[in-house]
């Protein structure tokens, strides 16, 4: 689950500075994104002292309508509102809610800007056109693959069967390819976002022999069922074009988009800082 909030305060943050504006929204916690009004309202025109964090902590936890499933009770989540939004809250106020982020995010974009080239858009592009794309160095032409995903036309067009579909909706990172140079999830991308755009998927790693991330995971005996090594492998060549010398904080947040359902990711982790030496 997950809390956003966003305050304006009429001077610097601090216990004396009076808000202007609040925003609190919650995560995960009802069928879809839900704002916390009776908290937001409540906070118009006060201080963040720790009693008034507090309350607001207190009310948010009415706009939650959790379920209890496997993951955890609806009570659980309630508790976790409240603590959430009154760490939130505190940390504006104190000015510490960045303390915990990198100074220098990895974010799996190479050597790019993390900009995608401008898309052509003088030619009108319609359902019956074919895809025209390079895919490992290679130009095709698809057809009839206009309504799938990035992730299906590499498997059942192109036979790249390589990059796995793992939830199809972003989760899991098994199916991470590059699209122009960029890290990305590509159950998530629509096939046509492929015209004229360079895909890069993990067949191409290895056509000149293993390469060293592969190899590294080879004689760290990171792999177990396999599923999920290709996207592993892909954020992992990745984050070392874009950090070519990590430090073990960079390989952990490099593979948050990244899950193993078979085991810990220590023998991961060791094999990426191999593949770096």
């Amino acid at each position: 689950m997950n809390v956003a909030a966003v305050l304006r305060f009429d001077s610097k943050p601090s216990r004396n500075s009076r808000i202007q504006t609040a925003c609190i929204t919650l995560g995960s916690v009802a069928p879809t994104i839900v704002a916390a009004v009776e908290a937001e309202e409540f906070l118009f025109g006060k201080g963040l002292d720790e009693s008034t964090c507090a309350e607001a902590a207190r009310l948010a936890v009415r706009a939650a309508q959790p379920i209890d499933d496997i993951r955890g009770t609806a009570a659980y989540r309630r508790e976790m509102v409240r603590v959430l939004v009154a760490r939130a809250l505190s940390q504006i106020r104190d000015g510490t809610e960045r303390t915990s982020l990198p100074e220098a995010p990895v974010m799996l974009w190479g050597q790019s800007n993390g900009r995608f080239p401008a898309l052509d858009t003088s030619a009108e592009f319609f359902d019956s056109d074919p895809i025209e794309t390079t895919v490992n160095g290679r130009s095709y032409q698809v057809r009839g693959a206009n309504d799938k995903s990035l992730l299906r036309l590499l498997r059942e067009d192109l036979a790249l069967i390589g990059t796995k579909e793992g939830c199809a909706e972003g989760e899991c990172g098994a199916c991470t390819v590059f699209l122009d140079g960029i890290a990305v999830m590509s159950c998530l991308v629509p096939a046509p976002r492929a015209h004229r755009a360079r895909i890069t998927t993990v067949e191409s790693l290895s056509e000149e022999g293993l390469n060293p991330v592969q190899k590294a995971f080879v004689q760290a005996g990171a792999v177990q069922c396999g599923y999920c090594t290709p996207g592993f492998v892909m954020s992992a060549a990745k984050l070392l074009e874009e950090v070519p010398h990590p430090s073990r904080g960079h390989i952990q947040q490099a593979l948050t988009g990244n899950l193993c359902r078979c085991t810990g990711y220590y023998k991961i982790v060791e094999a990426i800082e191999s593949a770096a030496r």
